[in-house]
């Protein structure tokens, strides 16, 4: 399949804490444009997230913090509500479905699913399965 997103993302944060100038933001660009997605060096991912289709259309905007194990789908965008300071974050093992959007200064907890084309604007307990616009909660599992 080739480098993703991620290799992309995580060479560039590896140049940028070496204190390489100028490449970081370059290798960056490079991965944005190959997979038409955007993972900004200032987000925070555990080693272990996963992108589906290597990233492509993802958008994680600055300050966002995903824990291990989680996982975003293709065209999933998790970013700040504008004029609203905070942004999302994300706990361990969560999946995220196709075209989901997480959207404010929200946590998503532990083990949860959103549902594909949903849109998170409040906080999703440990467990929940969510859906719809704006999610709501479908049903809740036992993490």
């Amino acid at each position: 399949m080739g480098p993703t997103a991620l290799t992309f993302y995580w060479a560039a944060k590896r140049l940028k804490t070496w204190g390489v100038p100028v490449l970081p933001e370059v290798v960056a660009a490079v991965g944005t444009r190959m997979h038409q997605c955007h993972v900004d060096l200032e987000s925070r991912l555990h080693a272990s997230v996963e992108l589906g289709y290597g990233g492509m259309g993802v958008v994680v905007a600055p300050g966002v913090e995903i824990g291990e194990g989680s996982f975003l789908s293709q065209n999933v965008s998790v970013e700040p509500e504008p004029g609203v300071p905070g942004a999302p974050r994300i706990g361990r093992n969560v999946y995220v479905g196709v075209g989901a959007q997480i959207v404010g200064p929200v946590t998503v907890g532990d083990g949860a699913v959103i549902g594909a084309g949903a849109v998170v604007t409040a906080d999703v307990a440990p467990g929940a399965v969510v859906a719809g616009i704006p999610a709501r909660e479908l049903k809740r599992k036992v993490v």
